[in-house]
Order: C-alpha cells, then structure tokens, then sequence
C-alpha cells in the first residue's frame, strides 16, 4: 500500500509558469515582465447536470486540479490520514485515502504531472462509493495542464484557476463569461491588459480585507495582496503584459 512521505511532502516545491491549459482543454495565459510566475497553479471546477439551472450548485459535481504531490499533502496535513487503496487507470492510477475513523475520505486520479481530486463526505464509504466520484471522467495528462472530458449529460459551469505570486498574494482567475455580472458598471483604473476595480474581498473573514479585481475581455482575475500592500499589487496587475482566457 502507497505510504506518504512527510518529509517529502514538507519539501515539497513544484513549479510552473504562466501558461495552464485548464480541464476543458482551454489555454489561460499570464505574462508579467519582472515575474516567471513559477509558483504551480491549481484549479477548482464545478459541472453542471443537464437540464439544472445555469447558476445552481444543486444538481452538480466538483472537482480540484493540482501538481502532482498535492494529494499526498492533503492526505497527510488536512485529512490526516493515510491512503487505503489504489487502482491503476487510463495510463495513472485511482488513489483512495481516508482519515482514522473513516468519516471523511479523498479520491484522486494521478498521472504523471497533475492529479484530478475531490473530498467524500459519505462516512466509511466503500471503494466503489468513492470511485464513482472520478471514474466517469477521462483523463489526458500533459506538463501544462490535465484535461478532463466529461461523459454526456454534464458541462462546465465554472473553472477557477489560482497560484500564489509571493511576495504579493494570491491570485484567482476566471473566464469573463461567468464574471461579468459581478463587475462594476463602472469604467476602472487602465493598464496595459484592461481594467482594476477595487473591491471588498467576499471571503468570511471577521474584517474582510480589500482585493484588486482586473478584467481583460477574455478573463476576470482577483489579487489577494495578502502579502504586500494595495499599492504593490496595483503595480503588478500594471506590470502585466497578457492575461487572457482561450
């Protein structure tokens, strides 16, 4: 049975660029002069049932994309616990994994660069119960990205795409297509890719901190300056040479 490696996991530092090509196959791209946005990049996506609202999270599936390693940390710091079962798939194999007391659980698909993963809430779920999160995907791993095609009856409702960019903050992208409503009908600050607009992060946080928001035609992308001032982020958002969504 797989084992994970602590040490490993603390030394863990995988690293990327600009460019993903997200699950739906689609190309996002960020260019910055003075940064390689070498930190990974991770995804969070929501699919849709036919025939349920467009705006719905009922009716629904989610999943995450990360680098490689990123289950094995997950397992090991949030779940804490260790991995129960794996069964080799389309070229990379299904890995199960549940805390002590078999109440939460995890499934992922790994490949070779990226893995394909999602929590199970079912307390003491069967192998068959958490593979059945997954296993109706498809899978095609590649070092700029994993494309997962979806079986019939489902779509994509949302992709969300985020890599931390010390020292400034995080950054989280989104196509336009599923942003425009939460802009502003207000013209904001230029720069060189569109426009940034000021806004109170929704987060839940007891004192929700402000967030620079830009959007180009083809993408929405939102700086947490967790790590820097307002004012470093507005220069890095300036100092963006491409931020688009293909």
């Amino acid at each position: 049975m797989r084992t994970i490696d602590r040490d490993a996991v603390r030394a863990w530092r995988p690293r990327s660029g600009g460019r993903l090509v997200a699950p739906d196959g689609s190309t996002l791209t960020v260019k910055h002069a003075d940064s390689g946005l070498v930190e990974p990049w991770f995804t969070e996506n929501r699919v849709r049932f036919s025939g349920t609202p467009e705006a719905s999270n009922i009716g629904g599936r989610a999943f995450e994309t990360g680098p490689v390693g990123t289950v094995d940390g997950h397992v090991a710091v949030l779940l804490n616990g260790k991995y129960i079962a794996e069964y080799p798939a389309q070229g990379g194999t299904f890995l199960l994994a549940a805390n002590v007391d078999g109440s939460v659980g995890l499934v992922a698909w790994q490949g070779r660069w990226h893995e394909a993963y999602c929590w199970v809430n079912e307390p003491r779920a069967t192998h068959a119960q958490m593979l059945s999160k997954l296993d109706d995907l498809t899978f095609a791993d590649a070092p700029a990205g994993l494309q997962v095609e979806l079986p019939s009856g489902q779509s994509w409702q949302r992709i969300t795409a985020f890599k931390h960019l010390p020292p400034v903050g995080y950054l989280t992208v989104r196509k336009a297509a599923t942003e425009e409503a939460s802009l502003p009908a207000w013209s904001g600050h230029r720069v060189a890719v569109g426009e940034v607009w000021r806004q109170i992060s929704d987060a839940k946080e007891a004192a929700p901190k402000p967030v620079l928001v830009c959007a180009t035609p083809t993408a929405v992308a939102t700086l947490n300056p967790r790590e820097s001032s307002e004012d470093e982020a507005l220069a890095f958002l300036t100092g963006l040479s491409a931020l688009h969504w293909k």
